[in-house]
């Protein structure tokens, strides 16, 4: 039963609430992998002595902002077939194998439910990836990386915990501020936007200030990657990367 200001009423089951959990927690899915696969990256390179080599011929900012590019391209391809096989399922007279949903179907998805969607998995997507990235600068192997690691997954667990008051009140003062709150715009919004479209301002907003504070990331976490892609030995404190990013 959904409440509102017009009264109680009834949910055709529990079609509308599964496209929700499922569109929010594949949005979490591609970004934490997608976001890994960065850092694995990174690391790779860095060990192998291959970067010395990359960097003599293009910048170190060049070469992070190609890494991200390149691998969530990727990201998009793989978004692209799934989305397009669940348009096909979805499609009016599919009989698909759901048949303990309402109606034996999977929901439909709107265009405008798609398209925020890939939107939001990008902003999500650079947001991660761009910290994991420094991080792999950073550090020198997996275990180092993963304590740093450690604080960025603060900010994908945080969305989890707080889904079923935002999926139960998706337009309470609390969903309405922690969704325009870069770090949990990503999945926050996506989840709004499953459960019930916000108004076209606060979607806005949220790409709004998401996309600044990208911005302002990448610069930042570029000052990281610049010294720190060519720095092997003693993993680096947090003092000394916050040194790198005033006088890189």
């Amino acid at each position: 039963v959904r409440l509102s200001k017009e009264g109680e009423r009834a949910e055709a089951g529990i079609a509308g609430f599964f496209l929700a959990y499922f569109l929010f927690f594949l949005l979490y899915m591609v970004v934490a992998i997608y976001g890994q696969q960065v850092l694995n990256g990174v690391l790779e390179e860095k060990a192998s002595r291959v970067v010395e080599v990359i960097v003599a011929a293009v910048r170190p900012f060049d070469l992070m902002l190609g890494k991200l590019a390149g691998i969530g391209l990727v990201g998009l391809t793989q978004l692209g077939i799934w989305l397009a096989t669940m348009a096909a399922l979805t499609a009016p007279g599919v009989i698909t194998a759901m048949a303990w949903l309402p109606g034996g179907k999977l929901p439909e998805i709107s265009l405008a439910v798609f398209g925020h969607f890939l939107v939001l998995f990008l902003l999500g997507y650079f947001f991660f990836a761009t910290l994991y990235a420094a991080i792999g600068a950073a550090t020198n192997n997996i275990q180092e990386a993963q304590q740093f690691a450690g604080v960025v997954v603060i900010f994908l667990i945080a969305p989890v915990l707080l889904m079923v008051p935002v999926i139960n009140d998706p337009d309470s003062t609390l969903a309405v501020v922690l969704s325009l709150v870069p770090p949990f715009t990503p999945l926050l919004m996506m989840l709004r936007i499953a459960v019930k479209m916000p108004p076209a301002w606060q979607i806005a907003l949220g790409y709004l200030l998401t996309s600044a504070f990208i911005v302002v990331l990448v610069w930042v976490c570029a000052r990281v990657y610049r010294v720190g892609i060519l720095m092997y030995g003693k993993k680096p404190t947090f003092q000394e990367l916050w040194r790198w990013v005033r006088h890189a």
